[in-house]
């Protein structure tokens, strides 16, 4: 009894005793499967054959020997990568080149790592923190003072006007945002404390060759009291 034989679906020739790939169900000797269906590498051009290891990446392939970083040319199998503008890149070469530096420390925040931003500037999760109790702000209200910052009852005990009668802080408090690179979170920054009957003009500490006194109802206690520019005082 004849055997019954068992061709390639492309060119006919006779699969018996040879190596073959099943696709869809259907054999293919290795030369017609290369032919119809393999990845061209993105680097040489070149079919990548069926003995060849295949890395792919957003419908993009390669030969594992042409998977390296453009910069530094070191292999990418199995490490971990970023790309820019297609171009594939170990993530030391990344970061040297594109990722951004920590406001305070100055060292390089890392492809995925969290980050914070504001005006600009960019910090580490845990470098941006208060200058005075060292805590970290995270999204918690804060203030910019002469490159600082403050978290906002820091700020308010080291450079906040406070009435020396109800002991209460002049501020005036606007919200900014605060960025980080899992989403926009909202923050509130202190602007300078603004005088209350100079027009802001200036500071009342500042204005002590003036002898004005003006007539002021405390919120707190409801008395009347004058109020003069040795009625405050920083804290």
């Amino acid at each position: 009894m004849m055997a019954e034989r068992y061709d390639c679906t492309e060119c006919k020739e006779s699969l018996f005793g040879l190596k073959y790939i099943l696709k869809e169900e259907k054999p293919y000797c290795i030369k017609c499967y290369e032919t119809l269906f393999s990845s061209s590498c993105e680097v040489c051009q070149k079919p990548i054959s069926c003995t060849s290891r295949d890395l792919s990446y957003k419908d993009r392939h390669w030969h594992s020997e042409c998977f390296l970083c453009a910069k530094c040319s070191r292999s990418l199998v199995e490490r971990p990568f970023a790309t820019k503008d297609e171009l594939l890149m170990c993530t030391d070469c990344y970061s040297n080149e594109y990722s951004a530096k920590c406001h305070a420390c100055l060292k390089t925040i890392m492809p995925g790592s969290k980050k914070m931003e504001h005006k600009g500037n960019s910090w580490h999760e845990n470098c941006f923190s208060c200058n005075r109790c060292q805590q970290p702000i995270g999204t918690r209200s804060f203030v910019q003072k002469e490159g600082h910052n403050y978290c906002l009852p820091c700020y308010e005990k080291q450079y906040a006007l406070q009435c020396a009668y109800c002991k209460k802080v002049w501020v005036a408090v606007s919200t900014s945002r605060l960025s980080s690179a899992s989403g926009t979170m909202t923050a509130s920054t202190v602007k300078s404390a603004a005088c209350p009957w100079w027009g802001g003009a200036s500071s009342p500490v500042k204005r002590t060759s003036f002898a004005l006194t003006v007539r002021r109802t405390c919120e707190e206690t409801h008395l009347t009291y004058a109020c003069t520019t040795n009625m405050f005082h920083h804290i």
